[in-house]
């Protein structure tokens, strides 16, 4: 049997000895045996989270960064986020009788597996995550090899845990892990930038910059406002997406609004929800665009952010 589908038999088979596992109310079931923390941070190497629909992720350490699944570097941000709560979280009090029975069958059916490990081949810390309590102020968690799940949180942090492990409506996927950097690219780095505009292919440019000479869509050149080419090449220096989308069926019907090239990279960008790109002041009223880079996965993309590439000609020439 697969170990996380033996992990979750275990869950789902105290759900049949619950009588016994249900403490009195006058007696604490809080011991120092069963902290959900790990203090050490700086010793995790690995973090293994899986939920019940058969979506698991691993997060490692490489060097001072971090990779999810071996493929895409983690965004700072999480890592430091699940990473400080796995070391801040601490029981709040035992889960109350009257709802321990429903807790234990939710934690089994569709609680997310959580795994923690330093350089050993065994985890030092396994528990399921559950439901967040009414008020949204605990998180049911059960630790591995224990009979009774407690209600877990963050000393003065008002929410629910679940967000903190990537975990999003009982599923967790990598994209929210991934890291959001779109653009990375020094100004001297970059060789040739081509806006292609596709609803006004006459604002379409094509960019050299050794040495520096602007075409238009025609291939003929033009004359070139330096200080506005220069704001562009700068504008590459970083440029992150919002997010990734595992549904990229959505541009199946989306408009296609420009193809940016940036030497060998092309980004491809698309309206939501109809054509909605017609002035270059009006884009300001449009908050996101869909967008893929090189083909790949889809991401949504702030207009704020890549309006300052995004442009026209009329922006660049004299």
């Amino acid at each position: 049997m697969p170990k996380k589908q033996f992990f979750y038999l275990k869950l789902i088979m105290l759900i049949v000895l619950l009588p016994g596992c249900i403490s009195s109310d006058k007696k604490s079931t809080i011991t120092d045996d069963n902290n959900f923390e790990v203090s050490d941070t700086a010793s995790v190497s690995k973090i293994f989270i899986a939920d019940r629909i058969g979506t698991s992720i691993t997060l490692h350490r490489a060097g001072n960064n971090w990779l999810v699944n071996n493929k895409y570097e983690v965004r700072k941000d999480a890592i430091t986020t699940i990473l400080n709560t796995i070391q801040q979280i601490r029981i709040q009090r035992p889960v109350p009788k009257n709802a321990f029975k429903t807790v234990i069958k939710t934690l089994a059916t569709t609680g997310i597996k959580v795994e923690i490990y330093s350089d050993n081949e065994m985890p030092i810390k396994t528990y399921t995550i559950g439901n967040s309590t009414a008020n949204h102020l605990g998180t049911y968690m059960l630790l591995a090899n224990a009979e009774t799940p407690f209600i877990v949180h963050i000393p003065s942090f008002n929410g629910f845990l679940s967000p903190r492990y990537g975990i999003q409506g009982k599923k967790i996927s990598e994209n929210n892990w991934r890291a959001t950097t779109v653009f990375k690219l020094n100004s001297t780095k970059i060789k040739t930038i081509s806006v292609n505009n596709i609803q006004k292919p006459e604002q379409s440019f094509r960019l050299n910059t050794q040495p520096i000479t602007l075409f238009n869509h025609k291939g003929e050149e033009v004359r070139l406002e330096e200080e506005k080419v220069l704001q562009l090449l700068n504008s590459f220096k970083l440029l992150n997406c919002e997010s990734y989308i595992d549904e990229k069926e959505k541009l199946v019907f989306a408009t296609p609004l420009h193809e940016l090239i940036v030497n060998t990279d092309t980004l491809r960008t698309y309206a939501i929800g109809g054509l909605t790109e017609k002035k270059k002041e009006e884009n300001f009223n449009v908050k996101r665009m869909y967008a893929t880079l090189n083909s790949g996965e889809l991401m949504l993309i702030q207009n704020y952010v890549f309006n300052k590439v995004l442009i026209t000609i009329d922006e660049l020439s004299k």
